[in-house]
């Protein structure tokens, strides 16, 4: 029995030599360049509160961070996607200005929503070159959306409500 405790007190003395790890995986983008994200189309204050928009918590909301966004390492910023996706949620289901409480309008904010969730998705799976591409197609399409929102504005400041009454009857 003493042997036996002595050969035991011996064997757990022993440095336990643990087995090594390759640590080059590849589960980082050092290997991997991010284009320079698209110019965001943006609205002025002056702009917001001269056509409505500015008493439109949601869409500031969303729009302060979708800007936030661009400027944030695109390897760490699933958290950041996940939280834009709840303010485009609030946002889809908020009350519109009723100059742009239009199909045009959601329908571009639907497509923002899609790249968004392709953009988690590949955030998520760490696959950067689809990251970088979805990326760029989600600021394309936020463009698209910023840029409805300012022609229609247009439209009615040159030919008065006449022009959303007429597209919202069809």
């Amino acid at each position: 029995m003493l042997i036996a405790l002595i050969i035991g007190l011996v064997y757990s003395c022993q440095e336990i030599n643990k087995p090594i790890i390759n640590e080059s995986v590849n589960d980082t983008i050092i290997d991997f360049r991010f284009s320079p994200p698209i110019k965001l189309d943006s609205m002025s204050v002056q702009y917001r509160i001269r056509n409505e928009i500015f008493n439109w918590p949601e869409y500031t909301a969303f729009t302060d961070g979708f800007e936030s966004l661009t400027k944030l390492n695109p390897e760490g910023n699933l958290v950041f996607i996940e939280e834009l996706e709840l303010k485009l949620k609030t946002l889809s289901k908020s009350r519109f200005p009723k100059k742009l409480d239009l199909p045009d309008i959601k329908s571009r904010l639907k497509v923002v929503q899609t790249m968004l969730m392709q953009s988690r998705y590949h955030s998520k799976n760490k696959n950067w070159k689809e990251l970088d591409v979805s990326l760029q197609n989600l600021y394309l399409s936020y463009n698209s959306f910023i840029n409805r929102i300012k022609s229609i504005n247009e439209e009615i400041n040159l030919f008065g409500d006449e022009i959303n009454l007429s597209s919202s009857n069809k």
